[in-house]
């Protein structure tokens, strides 16, 4: 090899590293650090016995460093981190067995058929050596949400959660992470329980 090709290799290869240690790199993957996972329960609302269970990661989508520049600028605006669930029953058309894969680009559900506000006591940090429930504070938050017998009814496909200015209505708010997912047809005989897990 010449000497000024072995040069421009170790040059690229020193410079690309620092890139990617320091943020510089454009690929969204290597500068997005939080990461997550869920779990789904269907259970049937006279019995509570358990119908269906799932567990899976999910995606943060670009949207949700928006809302965390936001908080670290001012926590007076916007007021609240993450705020909601939504879930929904995708768009027209879409294979409800095996509906699109979820982008970093989406920034709404695509047709949110219901939504569900966090309490305090929805949310809870994990102790990441352990996965218990604990009241320091850590890089892991857990958030639960319901929907009773008559919520959220119909071929569920999709969810995400909202924060920042996000209330009760459809499609408000900042979405922090997607997902599309195998049909679950929930009937008003059914609860639904869903674990959204956060890591920073």
């Amino acid at each position: 090899m010449m000497f000024k090709e072995y040069l421009r290799r170790t040059k690229e290869t020193m410079f690309g590293g620092f890139k990617l240690m320091f943020g510089g790199s454009k690929d969204p993957e290597n500068i997005r650090r939080l990461h997550g996972e869920y779990w789904m329960t269907l259970r049937d609302a006279a019995t509570g016995q358990i119908l269906e269970q799932r567990h899976a990661t999910n995606l943060i989508v670009n949207s949700a460093s928006v809302l965390i520049a936001r908080l670290l600028k001012d926590n007076h605006e916007p007021t609240t981190g993450i705020s909601y669930l939504a879930v929904g029953t995708g768009a027209s058309g879409w294979n409800l067995q095996n509906p699109p894969q979820p982008t970093v680009t989406q920034v709404n559900l695509e047709n949110e058929i219901a939504r569900k506000a966090f309490t305090t006591s929805d949310t809870s940090f994990v102790d990441p050596m352990t996965g218990e429930h604990v009241t320091t504070p850590t890089n892991v938050v857990d958030y639960t949400a319901t929907f009773a017998e008559t919520e959220a009814v119909g071929p569920l496909v999709e969810m995400g959660l909202f924060g920042g200015d996000a209330v009760d209505a459809p499609d408000s708010g900042t979405e922090v992470n997607y997902r599309t997912f195998p049909v679950i047809n929930k009937s008003n005989s059914m609860t639904l329980t869903i674990i959204f897990r956060i890591t920073a």
